[in-house]
C-alpha cells in the first residue's frame, strides 16, 4: 500500500472520505461531484458505490434501482451500459446546473481519483455477484489502483471473496449499528476495519486493540466532525467539509 493511502496513521485522525463524491453540491455518484471532491482539497478519498450492468461494466450508482437517480425504471443488471447511458440524471444536488449527467462507469471514476491523487473508496453493492470480484480486482489491476484504494461493503461474503484473492487491498466491513462481534468479524479479515453509522468510544478503543481501522458515516456538522476526531477516529465519511 502506497503509504499516502496507509490505514493506519494515528497522527491522522478523522481523515476525510467524500460520500459518493461531494454529493451536497453535485448529484451523488456523478463526475462532476467526484470532480468537485477533488478540486476541495481537503479530502483523503472519493468514496463510490458500484454494481454490474447486465454486459459486466462496473457502474457507480447507490441504489439497485435506476428509477431515484435517473429517468429510467428497473434493476442496474437488467441494462447493458449502453442502454444506461440512454437514461440521464434527473435527480440529486444542484442538478439544473448539470444537464446531460449519465450514470458514470468504474473506470471515469478511477481516473478521477487518480488525477486528483486521493484513494478510491469502493463500497461493494449487496447485489454484486460474488464471481464477478475477480473481475473487480483484475479491473483496479488494469488501472494501476491496486495500491490507492479501499474496499467496504455491507455483504460480508463479497468481502471474503476479494480476501481469497489478495490481502493487499484494505477492507473495512459495514454495519448500521456496530458491536463486538462485527468489529470480531471485521478484524478475522485482516488488513480491514470496521464502518458503522452508529457506535461508541469504548467499541472505538476495542476495535483499536485489534487492529481495526474505524470509519464513521455520514458526518457533515463540523462539531460532530471534531467530536468524532477527538474520539481518535480513523475516517470520516462526509457530504460536504467545512473548508467547502
Amino acid at each position: 500500500m502506497d503509504a499516502r493511502f496507509a490505514m493506519d496513521a494515528p497522527d491522522q485522525p478523522g481523515r476525510l472520505i467524500a460520500h459518493r463524491g461531494l454529493s451536497a453540491l453535485a448529484p451523488e455518484n456523478t463526475l462532476p461531484a467526484f470532480e468537485l471532491a477533488g478540486r476541495a482539497g481537503c479530502f483523503w478519498g472519493i468514496e463510490t458505490d458500484i454494481h454490474c450492468a447486465a454486459d459486466g461494466r462496473f457502474v457507480c450508482l447507490h441504489n439497485e434501482q435506476i428509477d431515484e437517480m435517473t429517468a429510467g425504471r428497473g434493476p442496474v443488471w437488467a441494462y447493458t451500459l449502453d442502454e444506461l447511458r440512454s437514461f440521464p440524471i434527473d435527480a440529486g444536488s444542484n442538478i439544473a446546473r448539470y444537464p446531460g449527467l449519465t450514470i458514470p462507469t468504474l473506470e471515469e471514476y478511477l481516473e478521477v481519483c487518480r488525477r486528483y491523487d486521493l484513494a478510491a473508496v469502493i463500497e461493494l453493492k449487496e447485489d454484486l455477484p460474488e464471481r464477478q470480484v475477480a473481475r473487480f480486482y483484475e479491473l483496479l489491476g488494469r488501472e494501476g489502483m491496486l495500491d490507492q484504494c479501499l474496499c467496504i461493503s455491507f455483504r460480508y461474503p463479497l468481502l471474503q471473496a476479494l480476501r481469497a484473492i489478495t490481502r493487499e487491498i484494505p477492507v473495512q466491513y459495514l454495519v448500521y449499528r456496530a458491536d463486538r462481534a462485527d468489529v470480531d468479524a471485521a478484524a478475522a479479515l485482516g488488513n480491514s476495519g470496521i464502518d458503522f453509522e452508529r457506535a461508541d468510544s469504548v467499541l472505538l478503543s476495542y476495535a483499536r486493540r485489534l487492529g481495526c481501522t474505524t470509519n464513521i458515516w455520514t458526518v457533515d456538522d463540523p462539531g460532530r466532525q471534531r467530536f468524532w476526531r477527538a474520539a481518535g477516529i480513523g475516517f470520516l465519511t462526509t457530504n460536504r467539509a467545512a473548508q467547502v
